[in-house]
């Protein structure tokens, strides 16, 4: 027996050596033939996402309002400096010292650097395309981390390959990942990247648990860096499943147990020391950046110090509101209420027929300061509902290992998501945060749907939601596209020749 280590320890790792000198060699043919069966899934979520990102102009690079700001980040901070002119951020200003900042994260802006420097006359074209980038990597990681999931990787049926197919266009327009391609706003920039950076770190977890090795754990800890430093919500989920995979690790070095390895199928580790380290690095330095970020902007390490935010100021009422609080505990049964309730749709006699509801469920006295047009989990993704409420209860029971391994990061993600519920803001985008999560146990419900041998009625019945789900994100996106904050005129004007021309179409319309 090595010194270093235990038998059971010693046999494990000459498995997985085993294993990797008999696994059949990666080809281009084997690869088109395993996965070719998404494909068309795949363009069509892209063609739809890309005819929504640039406005049905098919443009990728056109300006549009307040999606300059993450270019000026990028440029402020080549420059060694976080502030920016005051109008690429506008109204979302915070002032402090006479110079304008914004409350974003800067990880969007890291994106931007090696395009500003490359393209120095295209300032304030590149969000459509980085919106575009966010929905493909949503997809590539929706059907990743579906296939690695699953207990074996062949699909050998017809009926396996079409669940995968709606499953890839319930998380393209299905869900709220349409509804932000709607518009490349920097707020809906940050949330894009926030869970497509969270999506990553998943996919890369995942194979860490299975298979541990430095490499998938440093990428694991790169992606969550990146989704705190563009959403600290959903961010915040990731962080958290670094550190206890540190403490886990930890454990490990200094009992010489394995107690995580039933609960998550977290596969023994060589060092487990070693990887420790490392993962314990990386929180320390996301944890570190971002409130050293903070403090370099406002010399605070609160992200967002209200007192200084131009619309607050101009608006002072708003400040008395929420007494200086963006997130308060006691919204959280109204958050509950609005964003899972039964209330997330209204109906209009003129096309498109499908609206936001602007109703919350308030209870208790919430703090709320904004209610824009919002829907809620169930009503507006029926279909992820479904398969994800499969999936929680396949989590629960974890009777295999690819379910007990999406345990920790399903739990993370559903957990920091859950820290919008808290927010005085009511709005559509939030929904959003609980997208990663909603993804990871909707694919572990797919998984165990896929394996019965009657599957002809929960597929009628997936089919009939991931339609109800399509119509009804692409209605709030494109209503909040053409008649939302700022509207190009134009484009307004298209919307309400459409509106009419539908109208006289359809007998019984206004």
């Amino acid at each position: 027996m090595p010194a270093s280590g235990t038998p059971f320890l010693a046999n494990s790792l000459d498995r997985e050596r085993s294993a990797d000198l008999v696994r059949p060699r990666w080809s281009w043919r084997r690869a088109w033939q395993n996965h070719m069966y998404i494909l068309p899934s795949f363009l069509l979520v892209l063609i739809v996402c890309t005819w929504f990102v640039t406005w049905g102009d098919w443009r990728f690079f056109d300006s549009e309002n307040f999606c300059g700001f993450y270019d000026a980040q990028a440029l402020s901070m080549i420059d060694g400096r976080f502030d920016v002119p005051p109008d690429a951020i506008g109204n979302e200003a915070f002032i402090f010292r006479g110079k304008a900042y914004g409350y974003f994260g800067i990880g969007p802006a890291l994106l931007r650097i090696p395009l500003v420097i490359a393209f120095q006359n295209m300032d304030g074209r590149w969000s459509h395309m980085m919106m575009l980038v966010g929905c493909g990597i949503n997809l590539l990681c929706a059907y990743r981390i579906l296939r690695l999931i699953r207990p074996n990787d062949s699909i050998t049926t017809p009926a396996q390959r079409f669940l995968h197919s709606l499953f890839i266009l319930c998380a393209g327009i299905g869900s709220t990942n349409v509804f932000l391609a709607g518009r490349s706003f920097t707020y809906h920039e940050a949330i894009m990247w926030g869970g497509a950076f969270s999506l990553l770190f998943t996919w890369m977890i995942l194979k860490y648990l299975a298979q541990p090795r430095y490499r998938w754990l440093v990428l694991a800890g790169f992606f969550a860096f990146m989704s705190l430093h563009c959403r600290p919500t959903v961010g915040a989920g990731a962080l958290l499943a670094i550190c206890l995979i540190s403490v886990m690790l930890a454990w490990r070095a200094l009992t010489k147990s394995q107690p995580t390895q039933s609960l998550l199928a977290f596969t023994a580790v060589a060092r487990p020391g070693r990887h420790a380290l490392i993962a314990a690095a990386v929180a320390v330095i996301t944890v570190a950046t971002y409130f050293g970020v903070n403090y370099a902007k406002f010399r605070t390490f609160n992200g967002i110090p209200l007192q200084y935010y131009a619309w607050y100021n101009a608006v002072p009422i708003r400040m008395k509101i929420t007494g200086g609080k963006q997130i308060n505990l006691k919204n959280i049964p109204t958050g509950l209420a609005t964003y899972f309730g039964p209330h997330g749709a209204s109906f209009d006699r003129q096309f498109p027929w499908i609206l936001l509801s602007r109703q919350p469920i308030s209870l208790g006295s919430p703090t709320t300061e904004m209610v824009e047009g919002f829907s809620s989990v169930p009503v507006s993704m029926p279909a992820l509902t479904l398969l994800a409420t499969v999936g929680c209860v396949a989590l629960v029971r974890g009777s295999r290992d690819f379910v007990r391994r999406m345990r920790l990061p399903a739990f993370a993600l559903l957990l920091g998501g859950g820290i919008v519920l808290g927010c005085v803001d009511i709005t559509e985008r939030y929904l959003h945060d609980f997208y990663p999560g909603l993804i990871l146990c909707a694919g572990v419900g797919l998984s165990r749907l896929e394996t019965k041998e009657q599957l002809w009625r929960p597929m009628v019945l997936i089919v009939a939601l991931t339609i109800i789900s399509i119509v009804l994100n692409c209605s709030f996106s494109f209503v909040h596209q053409r008649i939302g904050y700022d509207a190009p005129p134009k484009k307004l004007a298209e919307y309400t020749h459409l509106q009419e021309t539908v109208n006289r179409l359809l007998p019984g319309s206004p």
